[in-house]
């Protein structure tokens, strides 16, 4: 047998196109020895030499008479070449995706152009937040510096800790505290209320949201109305802009707030533009004026190039604008009492006042023992300067207290319990912020006689004289009265009723509804509400209870990465141990050593609780529409968006099926199942679709989750109690054994004697006494 070998290598075409053909065999056989009858040629072709083989390399050599020779191109052929590159760079592409210009048909990148409308129109904001430059060199710079990098680390650490077990942000007063605060969580409250901002933004409509008057209310540097002034842009000038900071020693803050708004634009007093012009300026002249040019070109006019050489000057200027700055920045503390801005910080909240949008962060609960009582008390106060037609915006924690916080906020407005039948989203009352009150009246028959009415006359008539009378006497002092004297205060505002409209119907009628924009697709019992936060502390029980969070990435400024180095804050959150650090071993802090730690990320992300209400108009139109819609309560459009269910955690993407878990607008928690058969569209979307997001089409087969039922809270109630008293059990051993490792001196303090006679009174005490032996009875013991 003779086996036929060809080398494995870019020569191998050259020889078959050339019909040079090698053969070997195994016995060593010579060429002329065997039979090439079999192989034809179809047609005779001048051999061209063999290419020699470079071993070494493992490629064919090319002499240099057979390589292709460049042609020198003319400056005209050049140009032309210039003209088709760019010609056929902006020809029609065929993908359905783009227009003809190559720009998307939707969305901001190949992924969005390729969702469904519907898809793309329910999706939240998925990009990393980015804090201002501005605003992170000001915190860093003139904020933090002013305080020990060491004190401040440990001063964060400590708030971390806090922040752990009570899981609720207090109020700082000192300067320390007031830095530390804003070093641990202005960054991601910061985000947070971005992200819930950009979402109201897009729901109600770009050009449509545009408030005029603004409160925000929290314990940071006034963070909601940061990321507002950076959502809005730099020419936004609404009418008002207030700010609360909770705490009664809130001053610090205040100074920081100050130096955090008055990096932007729009907080500039006096309105005035920056005197020289920044990086981005230049930038967008340079650009303009290029396009202007390219206009001018097009039209056959005279241009003046924008060539290189001003592209390099654009350059050398921007890099010598970035040296200034670099060497002119300021760092230490900053004379607040020179900054003029247009938020004016309050002392209170101003009730006399309405706002368009009320923005309420991490501030409804100050202490846990106080839940719900503190939650009832702070919406209560809000919702009575929310404007008609306005928006209120609540942001707090992504933990237990904080989703137990907003849920019970939520129950408090739109009273889910009296209304178990309703489906959809229809404005519920808010009785305590509405000026008329329904009225529980019993009939007239039963109550007035005859007697009652020839009294009541008599007494009009007796009212009218006196009335009359009193009047006659006025105009005699003071003269006739002038329209204008007559009409009320405020009396634009008021609602005018008919003269015979009845009395039931005017004292009925309440002019305060609220709804719910986002999260929830539904009016209905919250399906994940608890009634209270203590339920997620009892280790003891089988059950797994879930709470609605959400979460947002933001990029760590150079502030933070700076803050969370060492041991302390670069260390990974121990949950197990008391302080949160834990040990760490020797191979741990060795990665922490040097330039930087191993696998070290410029982002963090947050977990984050929020609630979007908005208070419907109080005209007789829209109070009109709200009564008819109620009529058919038990319909639901499934078109609207604030009916598409919410993805409440990330989908579970599988082979050919992706599951998602939703909150549904039937007001439960179910899990949606989109195989690859539902649809080509729906299994790519769904497959694109994130925590957070609206979905709005559909599902082939759904499992509906149980809520917690009236006997598993009982037993949630039994295991609190008995868990409570493991915990009171435990720390009267700390305290014991506090009390018995101390010296003679204190031993005989009154403490100790108050502490002795608690434990010799208790049963267990009493219980052991008796089991013991002793020769005397401890009880008639005195010590003596």
């Amino acid at each position: 047998m003779y086996r036929r070998s060809i080398i494995r290598s870019n020569i191998t075409s050259v020889l078959l196109r050339n019909s040079k053909y090698c053969y070997s065999t195994t016995n060593g056989s010579s060429k002329n020895d065997f039979n090439f009858d079999f192989m034809t040629q179809e047609e005779e072709r001048t051999p061209n030499p063999l290419l020699p083989f470079q071993k070494d390399l493992g490629s064919v050599v090319i002499p240099e008479d057979m390589k292709p020779k460049k042609q020198k191109l003319s400056a005209e052929e050049k140009e032309a070449r210039k003209q088709a590159i760019r010609e056929k760079a902006v020809m029609p592409s065929s993908s359905p995706f783009r227009n003809e210009d190559g720009t998307f048909i939707k969305g901001h990148n190949s992924q969005d152009a390729r969702l469904h409308d519907s898809t793309l129109l329910g999706k939240v904001d998925n990009h990393i937040t980015v804090l201002p430059r501005a605003i992170a060199k000001a915190i860093g710079n003139n904020i933090l510096s002013t305080n020990t990098p060491g004190r401040l680390r440990q001063k964060v650490v400590s708030i971390y800790q806090n922040m752990q077990k009570a899981q609720i942000q207090k109020d700082p007063s000192t300067p320390l505290d007031t830095n530390a605060h804003i070093a641990a969580f202005f960054l991601q409250d910061y985000s947070h209320c971005r992200q819930v901002l950009l979402e109201l933004q897009k729901r109600v409509g770009k050009d449509k949201f545009n408030p005029q008057s603004v409160l925000d209310v929290g314990y940071g540097p006034a963070t909601g109305m940061v990321a507002l002034n950076e959502i809005m842009g730099d020419e936004w000038v609404p009418k008002d802009k207030d700010a609360y900071i909770v705490g009664r020693r809130n001053g610090e803050m205040k100074k920081r707030a100050k130096i955090i708004l008055s990096r932007q634009i729009n907080e500039n007093f006096a309105g005035e533009q920056p005197s020289e012009p920044s990086k981005k300026a230049l930038k967008r002249a340079a650009r303009a004026a290029a396009a202007k040019a390219q206009e001018i070109a097009e039209n056959g006019e005279e241009v003046v190039e924008v060539g290189q050489e001003q592209e390099e000057t654009v350059q050398e200027e921007t890099a010598q604008e970035e040296q200034v700055e670099e060497e002119d920045e300021y760092v230490g503390p900053v004379n607040t009492k020179k900054i003029n801005i247009r938020t004016v910080f309050r002392s209170t909240i101003p009730m006399t006042k309405q706002y368009d949008l009320i923005i309420v962060n991490n501030s409804l609960l100050s202490r846990e023992f106080s839940f719900p009582r503190d939650v009832d008390e702070n919406i209560r106060t809000i919702l009575r300067c929310l404007a008609p037609g306005g928006h209120l915006v609540l942001v707090e924690r992504g933990n237990s207290v904080g989703f137990e916080t907003i849920a019970r906020a939520r129950q408090i407005m739109i009273r889910p319990e009296n209304f178990p039948d309703e489906i959809g989203k229809i404005p519920r009352p808010y009785i305590k912020g509405s000026r008329g009150k329904p009225q529980r009246m019993k009939k007239e028959d039963a109550i007035i006689t005859e007697d009652d009415i020839k009294f009541e006359e008599e007494m009009l008539a007796k009212m009218e004289q006196e009335g009359q009378e009193m009047a006659e006497e006025l105009k005699k002092k003071f003269g006739d009265v002038a329209e204008e004297e007559l009409k009320f205060d405020h009396e634009e505002e008021m609602e005018v009723f008919d003269v015979d409209t009845p009395i039931e119907e005017m004292l009925d009628r309440v002019d305060y509804h609220l709804s719910i924009v986002a999260p929830c697709p539904h009016h209905r019992k919250c399906p994940l509400q608890l009634g209270d936060p203590k339920y997620y502390k009892i280790s003891s029980h089988k059950r797994r209870l879930n709470f609605c969070s959400f979460s947002k990435v933001v990029e760590r400024p150079k502030y933070t990465m700076e803050l969370k180095r060492g041991k302390l804050l670069a260390s990974t959150w121990d949950k197990s141990a008391e302080d949160g650090i834990g040990k760490l071993t020797k191979a741990q802090l060795k990665k922490m050593e040097g330039s930087g730690r191993a696998g070290g990320r410029d982002s963090e992300d947050g977990s984050y609780s929020y609630l979007i209400v908005n208070r419907s108009l109080n005209d007789n139109a829209t109070l009109e529409k709200i009564e008819k819609d109620r009529e058919f309560k038990d319909r639901d459009d499934f078109t609207d968006i604030n009916h598409w269910p919410r993805i409440i955690e990330n989908p579970q993407k599988k082979k050919s099926n992706v599951t998602m878990k939703v909150c549904s607008a039937e007001g439960n928690v179910e899990l949606w199942q989109v195989p690859k058969s539902f649809g080509k569209q729906e299994y790519h979307d769904a497959r694109k679709a994130s925590r957070g997001d609206l979905w709005a089409l559909g599902k082939k087969s759904h499992v509906v989750k149980n809520t917690l039922s009236d006997e598993a809270r009982e037993k949630l109630d039994k295991l609190y109690i008995t868990q409570k008293k493991n915990v009171l059990k435990e720390q009267q051993k700390k305290r014991w054994k506090k009390v018995l490792s101390v010296n003679e001196e204190t031993f005989n303090d009154e403490i100790a004697d108050v502490m002795a006679t608690n434990l010799e009174n208790s049963r267990k005490y009493k219980a052991l006494n008796k089991k013991l032996p002793f020769d005397v009875d401890p009880e008639s013991f005195d010590g003596n």
